[in-house]
């Protein structure tokens, strides 16, 4: 009886990790495909995608310090 609830406890830890990842891949890929330059772009358009590059690149410098604290507190917890 245990064993089942154990497996079952694995296989929705699974699910939920596995939406996650989902979303994640989805929203990189919809970024990516926005600031991506194409050779028939208006120089105006290029200089937006430019621009939105450059505002990925900021927040993730910003999020990265939250993320590597997080990192430590998991591995603390866990020992």
């Amino acid at each position: 009886m245990e064993e089942k609830k154990t497996e079952n406890k694995e296989e929705d830890a699974k699910k939920s990790s596995n939406k996650f990842v989902d979303k994640a891949t989805k929203t990189f890929q919809w970024w990516n495909k926005l600031a991506t330059l194409n050779a028939n772009d208006p120089i105006a358009l290029g200089v937006f995608k430019i621009g939105i590059r450059i505002i990925g690149i900021i927040i993730l410098i910003l999020l990265s310090p939250f993320v590597i604290i997080s990192i430590i507190v998991g591995f603390m917890a866990a020992l």
